[in-house]
This record gives C-alpha cells, sequence and structure tokens, in this order.
C-alpha cells in the first residue's frame, strides 16, 4: 500500500481551501511528482465527493491529460500523486510574456494538444466544469496537458445538487448566468476563453463590476485578436465564444476542421504517436449521433428549432445583491455551493490567483453583439448535459445564504 513514506516532500508549489500541492520525490525511483494533499470532510458523503477526482483522474489514461498514478489516505487526509509538468501552467507562461505577442503556430500546436485532451474526457462523458488558464500545465518538452479535475462530474447518475458547480467566473458561459444546465459545449466557451487570451494575452471580457463582467460574457462584444494573426484563426475562436451552447462546435469537430487536421500529428512526438495513436486517430473520427432514451448522462441529439432544456427560474436580481461588495479579482477564482451550515457558501481558490484586469470605464451600457447570436454554418454537433436532480442553483444559492422573499427580477434584463 503506499504512503507519504514512499515520498520526500521537497516543497509546496500551491495552497487553497482544498490543501496544499506538494512537489514530491518518489525514494524508490528518484522520480519527481506533484501531490495534492486533500482535507477530508467529517460526513461520509462529503468524503465521497472528494475522492471523486482521484478516481476521475485515474480513468484518464492520455498524453494531454495529467496523469495519475496513485492515491491514498493518511490522518484525515487524501493524497493524490500525479505527473509533475515542470513547465507551469498557461497563465504564468501568459504573465510572462509582458505583451510580446506569441507564434501563431505556437498558440495552434498548444491549444490542438488541449483540444486533444478536453476531447478525450468528453469521449468519456466527463465534463471537467473548470477549464481555464490556470488548469492547462506545460512540460519543458513541449507537452501541453489538461489538469486538475476538482470540479469535473461524470455523467453516469444524477449528481447531488449540494455540490453544483458555479465556476470561474471569467470562464463561465452565458448559460450558467442564465441559470441553464451545464453541458460539454460549456466546457469548449471555457476552452475559447484559453485560446482568447493565448493570443490577446489578456481575457476576452473585462470590466468594472460584476453586472458589467456577466452583461459582456452574455452578450457583448468580443474585441478582435491583434492583426498578426489569421482570419481562420479569428473565427475559430469567434465560433466557440458563440452564445448559445448548440452554435459552438464540439471538441471533436475543432479537431476535424480543414485548418487543423494536418496540424494534429504535427502536435504529437513520434513516442506519443507510437503509444496513443490509434486511440487519438478513433476519438477525433466524428460518429453519426444516436437519439437515445433519456436518463442520466444520455446523449441528446439537439436541431437548431429544437428548444433546449431549460431550468425553471430565472437568475434573480438577489445574485447581483450577494455580489456587489465583492472584489473583482475573486472573479479568476472556483467557486461551489457547499451544504447549508457550513462556513459559507462559496469555495475558495485552489491555488492564489492574480488581480483582475483593467477596468473599461464606469457606464453600465454594454453594448449588443449581433454575431454572437448567428448561428454556425457547419455540421451540427451531439450534445450531453449534466443531469441534476434539482438544477436550480439559484434557489439553492438563496437558502444558503438566508434570503426569504422570491425576487421576480432577471439578472440580466436583455440576456434572455
Amino acid at each position: 500500500m503506499p504512503s507519504m513514506e514512499d515520498y520526500t516532500v521537497l516543497r509546496v508549489i500551491g495552497q487553497g481551501s482544498f490543501g496544499r500541492a506538494l512537489l514530491v520525490r518518489q525514494e524508490s525511483s528518484n522520480q519527481k511528482f506533484a501531490m495534492k494533499e486533500v482535507r477530508l470532510p467529517k460526513s461520509f458523503p462529503d468524503t465521497q465527493n472528494s475522492r471523486r477526482e482521484a478516481v476521475l483522474l485515474a480513468k484518464m489514461k492520455h498524453p494531454n491529460i495529467v496523469a495519475f498514478k496513485e492515491s491514498f489516505e493518511a490522518e484525515g487526509h487524501l493524497y493524490i500523486v500525479m505527473e509533475y509538468c515542470d513547465g507551469g501552467d498557461l497563465m504564468q507562461k501568459i504573465k510572462q510574456q509582458k505583451g510580446k505577442l506569441l507564434p501563431e503556430d505556437m498558440i495552434l500546436n498548444w491549444f490542438i494538444q488541449i483540444c486533444l485532451g478536453v476531447n478525450h474526457i468528453h469521449k468519456k462523458r466527463v465534463l471537467h466544469r473548470d477549464i481555464k488558464s490556470k488548469n492547462v500545465f506545460l512540460t519543458q518538452s513541449g507537452k501541453v496537458k489538461l489538469g486538475d479535475f476538482g470540479s469535473a462530474r461524470l455523467l453516469s447518475s444524477p449528481m447531488a445538487f449540494a455540490y453544483t458547480y458555479v465556476g470561474t467566473p471569467y470562464y463561465v458561459p452565458p448559460e450558467i448566468w442564465e441559470n441553464q444546465p451545464y453541458n460539454n459545449k460549456s466546457d469548449i466557451w471555457s476552452l475559447g476563453c484559453i485560446l482568447y487570451e493565448l493570443c490577446a494575452l489578456k481575457h476576452p471580457f473585462q470590466a468594472n463590476s460584476w453586472k458589467n463582467l456577466i452583461l459582456k460574457i452574455c452578450q457583448g462584444p468580443i474585441h478582435p485578436l491583434p492583426a498578426q494573426y489569421s482570419y481562420k484563426l479569428q473565427c475559430l475562436v469567434k465560433q466557440m465564444l458563440k452564445r448559445s451552447p448548440s452554435q459552438r462546435p464540439s471538441a471533436t469537430t475543432l479537431l476535424c476542421r480543414g485548418s487543423l487536421v494536418p496540424l494534429v500529428p504535427k502536435c504529437l512526438p513520434p513516442e506519443i504517436i507510437r503509444e496513443y495513436g490509434e486511440q487519438i486517430l478513433d476519438e477525433t473520427k466524428i460518429s453519426e449521433p444516436k437519439k437515445l432514451k433519456k436518463g442520466g448522462g444520455s446523449v441528446i441529439k439537439y436541431s437548431e428549432n429544437q428548444t433546449r432544456k431549460q431550468w425553471h427560474r430565472e437568475p434573480p436580481e438577489t445574485l447581483l445583491s450577494m455580489l456587489k461588495d465583492a472584489d473583482l479579482s475573486l472573479a479568476f477564482q472556483t467557486y461551489t455551493i457547499y451544504r447549508p451550515g457550513t462556513e459559507g457558501f462559496l469555495k475558495g481558490p485552489l491555488f492564489e490567483e492574480a488581480a483582475s484586469d483593467s477596468v473599461d470605464g464606469d457606464h453600465d451600457s454594454v453594448i449588443l453583439d449581433p454575431e454572437r447570436f448567428e448561428p454556425r454554418l457547419d455540421e451540427e454537433d451531439t450534445d450531453f448535459e449534466e443531469d441534476d436532480e434539482n438544477p436550480d442553483w439559484v434557489s439553492e444559492l438563496k437558502k444558503q445564504v438566508g434570503w426569504q422573499g422570491v425576487c421576480d427580477g432577471k439578472l440580466l434584463g436583455g440576456c434572455a
């Protein structure tokens, strides 16, 4: 059985509400690993939720997913031992550029690798739900890996609503702010935000208040990428940031685009192609969507004329009232609603985050961008949604912070 005696702690590489991230060396192999130390809750259901990340990570075997080694428990903690990525994360890389734009071929190389990782988890009906540049890791050899599955969900059965995802606000898609279900296309939105950041070295949506940030995410314009980048890259970003989830391409569709197909083999070193080549080729094929009986984790074919599943209530103004005094820099952090009775209803960041970007003025008006509401022109995709027992997270949030009345006002006004 593995234990802490098998490892020597070299240093702390991250700290947050979950516990700590450690750089360790395995005594038997002298190899370095990243170790996540998670404080286990006292209740059994909460402990099972803490173990979920290790279970999901163990199922992911892909060159663009941070590799799981082993996990064990000791003295009230869960320890998850993972591959150590010695090149840092994408957020660090973006900051290191200090305004110097990255070459397009490097951006596309990294983007395709991330997309391959996202495609792999989606093929397994797993939603990551916290894709952001800080959760994408680099190695010195040029590999890019998706990590931090602490918010991920496997869509095999309905989830306990007490742990419903809220997300990292700068990367949260419009459908979440509009109280609609999270699905695989929501991960694609977050992936689009990362691609924009790699090109522009800033977030696609910046604001001086939570209200303006949410309005911009839902209906505001996306500033064009720097002129040095190709028209195809500009279009790729725009399609991933479509307001409607059904209008965003799936990870498979992205990888099958004519402009990206010839680049995929170039993004993978020979040893990876030898080990994973057949798996990657199979995962990047577009299969015929099937109409399946609806249930937890089922696959549902959506057409442009079909109304997507809606949650029961629109987000009330009460939500903004709860956020109005919050520092906008908190929009970089990952949040999860706790069960009632715990210390606060929001779970803090896994790692210390940077302050928010410069603000864009004091005005409240946000210009509508009609292009974001237009349907895309390529083929439809097969979507799958999170299937919650009670998907109305706004009502749950209100209960947990003690709000008694129900406000009939809409959070986003014209955003619906």
